[in-house]
C-alpha cells in the first residue's frame, strides 16, 4: 500500500499529474501557467493524450461551474 507522500517508484506521485493544475490555469485564463504546466505533463509523463485532454475539458467546466454558482451566492448577498 502506497502512503501519503509516497511514491509508486514513478517520477511524480500525483494520480492524474498536472492536469488538475493545467485545467485551474484555463479556467483562470493564465496561458503562461497552462503552458509551463502543459510542458512538465509532457516531460514527466508523456505526450498528452486524448483522454488527458477530456479529463482537462471537464475540470475546466467543472471549476467554471462552481465559480459561477459561488459569484451568484455572493452577488445574492447584496441585496
Amino acid at each position: 500500500m502506497i502512503k501519503r507522500g509516497q511514491s509508486d517508484g514513478t517520477k511524480n506521485p500525483y494520480k492524474n499529474g498536472f492536469l488538475p493544475k493545467i485545467a485551474y490555469h484555463i479556467a483562470s485564463n493564465n496561458p503562461e501557467k497552462v503552458s509551463y504546466f502543459f510542458n512538465r505533463q509532457a516531460e514527466v509523463y508523456g505526450p498528452i493524450t486524448g483522454e488527458n485532454m477530456e479529463f482537462i475539458t471537464k475540470e475546466v467546466n467543472k471549476i467554471q461551474r462552481i465559480w459561477d454558482m459561488e459569484m451568484k451566492e455572493f452577488n445574492s448577498h447584496l441585496g
